[in-house]
C-alpha cells in the first residue's frame, strides 16, 4: 500500500539543484582531501626513495618536481593538507562540543576556508 509521501519522491537525485550550506561542503571537501593526500603516499614515497638512492637520485627527484604539471600536483596535494588540517581542527572542536550550535558552526566552517586560503597563498608563493 502506497502512501502519499512515497508518490511524491523523486525518481533521480539531481546532486546539481541541491544547495549544500558551508558546513556541508566543508565536510564533503574534507574527505575528498583525505582521499586525495591517501592516493599521494606512492607518489611521495617514489620521490623519497629516488631522492636517497644517490646524488643522480636526488637530481632525478628534483627534476620531476620543478615540471609544470607535477608543480600543479604538489600544489593540489598541498591544498588538500592545508584543507584536512584545518577542517580536522574543526571537527576536533565540534567533538569536544565547541562549535555545536548553528551560528557557530557555520562562522568555524567559514574560518576553515579563510585559514585554508592564507595558508595556499604562502604555500603557492613557497611552491612557485
Amino acid at each position: 500500500m502506497k502512501t502519499s509521501l512515497q508518490k511524491n519522491r523523486p525518481k533521480y537525485l539531481d546532486l546539481f539543484r541541491i544547495k549544500l550550506p558551508v558546513t556541508g561542503v566543508v565536510s564533503i571537501a574534507h574527505r575528498i582531501s583525505g582521499i586525495l593526500l591517501v592516493l599521494s603516499i606512492p607518489f611521495w614515497l617514489y620521490l623519497l626513495n629516488l631522492s636517497l638512492e644517490s646524488p643522480a637520485g636526488f637530481a632525478a627527484a628534483n627534476n620531476i618536481l620543478e615540471g609544470f604539471f607535477v608543480s600543479l600536483l604538489v600544489i593540489i596535494i598541498l591544498w588538500a593538507l592545508a584543507h584536512h588540517f584545518f577542517a580536522g581542527i574543526r571537527f576536533l572542536l565540534l567533538d569536544l562540543d565547541i562549535g555545536i550550535e548553528k551560528h557557530q558552526a557555520l562562522l568555524f566552517a567559514k574560518a576553515v576556508f579563510v585559514a585554508e586560503a592564507i595558508a595556499m597563498i604562502f604555500l603557492i608563493g613557497w611552491v612557485l
